[in-house]
């Protein structure tokens, strides 16, 4: 898919780094405030550091960054746990959360890049959860994309990712929707069969 993790990283400092500091503890996403929300979106590049701090797993058992979204975070995923990380990923920013997100990010793609795609990394210091980096940093790409999304939108920032990551962000929500039993309805929205959702002319013939 060319999706590039240390691109998706360098664009989350970049745009961090023009939120305005009176923002950050107004609304972010859910009951997140905007510091917690970049807070949760900052262990998309904290866990790719921890993950590769500790000892590779045997054997992958997710085999797809497709099947961690339906594995690890529907199947598995702690809603309340997600949200107390984000706080606590939030306060632990400090008083500069743009210079702590570009460290935390140099540390995340100077670990990816030492360790090569092929390494296995265990979830959660779990071995029965262990995947392929390269796979694993398609799921990080995706959350940078995707909270990237709502930082903006948070902060009232415009802001693009690389064309590379919305369409494997896209592919991910699709294969996921799929997953849950909503593929149908997610073609339909995609589609423009769901003129409400504001796609009514995205098939359209001519552009």
């Amino acid at each position: 898919m060319g999706v590039r993790f240390a691109d998706a990283a360098a664009e989350l400092a970049a745009l961090v780094a023009r939120v305005p500091t009176e923002r950050l503890d107004g609304p972010g996403l859910g009951d997140w405030t905007l510091r917690e929300l970049i807070g949760h979106t900052s262990r998309a590049l904290t866990t790719v550091t921890d993950y590769l701090a500790q000892p590779e797993p045997r054997a992958a058992t997710v085999g797809s960054a497709a099947e961690y979204l339906e594995v690890v975070l529907r199947q598995r995923g702690d809603d309340q746990a997600i949200l107390q990380r984000g706080r606590a990923a939030g306060a632990a920013l400090g008083d500069d959360p743009a210079s702590a997100i570009r460290t935390m990010g140099a540390a995340a793609v100077a670990a990816a890049r030492a360790a090569g795609d092929d390494r296995l990394v265990a979830i959660g210091g779990d071995p029965a959860l262990a995947m392929r980096l390269g796979e694993y940093l398609r799921t990080r790409v995706f959350e940078l994309t995707v909270h990237g999304l709502d930082i903006a939108d948070a902060a009232g920032l415009d802001w693009t990712p690389a064309p590379a990551h919305v369409l494997d962000a896209l592919h991910l929500a699709a294969a996921n929707a799929s997953a849950r039993g909503m593929g149908l309805e997610a073609l339909r929205l995609l589609t423009g069969r769901r003129p409400d959702a504001g796609l009514a002319g995205v098939m359209r013939s001519g552009g």
